[in-house]
């Protein structure tokens, strides 16, 4: 069967009048009915992943694009890879993915390169092949927000005053992109405005359980701790249970509380929220990947251009794989924890 492909892009930085350009070369499609996607998330076993899916089809179907398929991969990177080669081999002159893996997804990315299908990554970038965009936050800047919210709030305590504050930062996964970038930001931020607090930080890996026993141990040697920020709020259950043990667990807003400040955006990090139990957290623009998405597959395969430099929403940076679109990350506190723009919100609707 003859197939509606896209003709290969290839990428150069071009100094134009100052500004950088992402150069696309290529045949543009006449119209968005000829625009065939296919499309593979993580896997559907979690909140975030189902409603990535489920914004990114109904963003597609929105500008008249047509789905080839958004096969469920499960978590294993060779069904990803498996599955996106058969949606490039079924007509799909789009690829569209939430990598499972960097090193692990570049044979499909290649595959659609040779096929001249463009390719567009979600959340992260491949570490090879080529793509027409990487959609995903701008972790850094999630750090930096995270770390005015922790220094706003540490001046309102007596240890502020004191010299005395001490922060302990439970870092993600340091060899993952969204790991340096998020402690980089908070680390960074936290030096320059609040260089008199004493910063603690442990690794994680991204674990609950790594969490707490970090919590614990810097708990036993600093009973006055002031505030923890958490790389991602999949650890916050486990460190409030380590407060509560250590008889820290006040609510926010009482003077003896300790911040807790977090990443993510989960509607379990919102009810924490909500009860008091979590000042404040960095919810992912997931509204965004899709609708975004959408409209630079529109943009591209109508002949555009994606300029590189900062944006009203966030920024593009060129990077050896390609341009990356950073989306920013919206803080989250009582005062907003209820806003529908949140994707934890939009769940179920």
């Amino acid at each position: 069967m003859k197939t509606n492909k896209l003709s290969r892009r290839t990428f150069a930085a071009l100094a134009l009048g100052g500004v950088l350009m992402a150069s696309t070369a290529g045949i543009a499609l006449a119209d968005n009915s000829k625009i065939m996607i296919g499309f593979t998330p993580k896997f559907l076993k979690d909140d975030f992943q189902t409603l990535m899916l489920d914004l990114s089809l109904k963003a597609f179907a929105a500008k008249g694009m047509t789905v080839v398929g958004s096969p469920d991969p499960n978590g294993d990177i060779a069904a990803q890879v498996d599955a996106l080669q058969n949606l490039i081999a079924n007509g799909a002159n789009v690829i569209v993915f939430a990598p499972l893996d960097s090193a692990g997804i570049v044979p499909a990315v290649k595959r659609a390169n040779e096929a001249g299908a463009l390719v567009f990554s979600i959340d992260d970038a491949p570490a090879g092949g080529q793509v027409t965009a990487t959609i995903r936050a701008d972790n850094l800047d999630a750090g930096v927000q995270g770390a005015q919210e922790m220094a706003k709030r540490l001046q309102e305590k007596a240890c502020w005053a004191e010299k005395s504050c001490i922060v302990l930062e439970l870092q993600g996964a340091l060899t993952t992109p969204n790991g340096l970038d998020r402690s980089d930001g908070f680390s960074k931020t936290m030096a320059e405005l609040a260089p008199d607090v004493q910063l603690i930080q442990r690794p994680t890996e991204w674990t609950a359980d790594m969490a707490a026993d970090a919590a614990q141990n810097v708990l036993t040697q600093n009973p006055n701790l002031s505030g923890i920020f958490m790389a991602s709020e999949l650890m916050a259950t486990a460190i409030n249970a380590q407060l509560k043990a250590a008889g820290k667990d006040a609510a926010v807003g009482d003077p003896a509380s300790v911040i807790r400040v977090a990443i993510d955006g989960t509607p379990q990090g919102l009810e924490l929220i909500r009860t008091n139990a979590l000042d404040a957290t960095v919810s992912q623009p997931l509204s965004a990947y899709a609708t975004k998405t959408a409209e630079l597959i529109e943009l591209v395969s109508g002949g555009g251009t994606i300029e590189i430099g900062p944006r009203d929403d966030g920024q593009v940076i060129e990077t050896p794989v390609g341009p990356q679109y950073q989306l920013k990350a919206t803080l989250v506190t009582l005062d907003n924890v209820d806003s529908p723009d949140l994707w934890a919100n939009q769940l179920g609707k």
